[in-house]
Parts: C-alpha cells; structure tokens; sequence
C-alpha cells in the first residue's frame, strides 16, 4: 500500500514535465519537442516503477496496483482534455509513453529479481 501511494504521488511528475519542460522543447525544437517530452516521460517512468518494484521476481503479475496509482495522474489528464473537447494527440503520447514506460520498469526490475534469485 506504501508503494501504491509513491506511485500516485510520482505520478504528478507526467504534467509537470509535460507542461514545463515539454512546452520550452516544443517552443524552441518545434514538432521534435513533442516527442522528446515523450521519451522524457517515458524515461521518467521506467525510472520511477523499477525503484517501486526493484526486487520483486513477479513485478508484472504482483506490483499492477502500484502501476496504476503511478499512472493515475496521465490517464485523468487524457480524460480531462478529452472532455474539454481537446485535440487528442499529446494526450495519448502521454498515455502511451508513461503507460510503456512503466511497463518497461516493471519489466526490468522483475527480470533483474529473478537474475539474482537464480544467482544465490
């Protein structure tokens, strides 16, 4: 429960860096700004659920609460500039980049528990 609530609070990185940092790359690289956002993002992520699930053998199967509360706060952004009426786009790159970065991370931190649980 303590990582699930971690989770939702690294969550509020996503429009953090999406509206700060995003908007001066997209500002300054034009169209290349979008998707270097994304790929922050999505580094940000992977980044945020390999240290929730570090150590976890079944990150996948056992860690999925953690994974939504970190992913809480884009998925609420997506619903909410889709219910303001807004072009879909940036929201579903945010989606899809934090989404796969987070199953990336959990990807990862599983197959490095059970690297090391093999090794002892």
């Amino acid at each position: 429960m303590k990582r699930a609530i971690i989770g939702f609070l690294l969550g509020f990185l996503s429009p953090l860096i999406f509206f700060v940092i995003g908007e001066t790359l997209v500002i300054s690289l034009a169209a290349a700004g979008f998707y270097a956002t994304f790929l922050l993002m999505a580094v940000c992520f992977f980044i945020c659920q390999f240290q929730l699930s570090r150590g976890h053998a079944n990150a996948l199967r056992k860690d999925w609460p953690i994974m939504l509360a970190l992913n809480v706060v884009p998925l609420l952004t997506v619903i909410i500039k889709a219910l303001g009426g807004d072009d879909l786009a940036p929201g579903l790159g945010i989606l899809l980049s934090c989404c796969g970065g987070t199953f990336a991370g959990a990807v990862v931190a599983a197959q490095i528990a059970r690297k090391r649980k093999g090794a002892q």
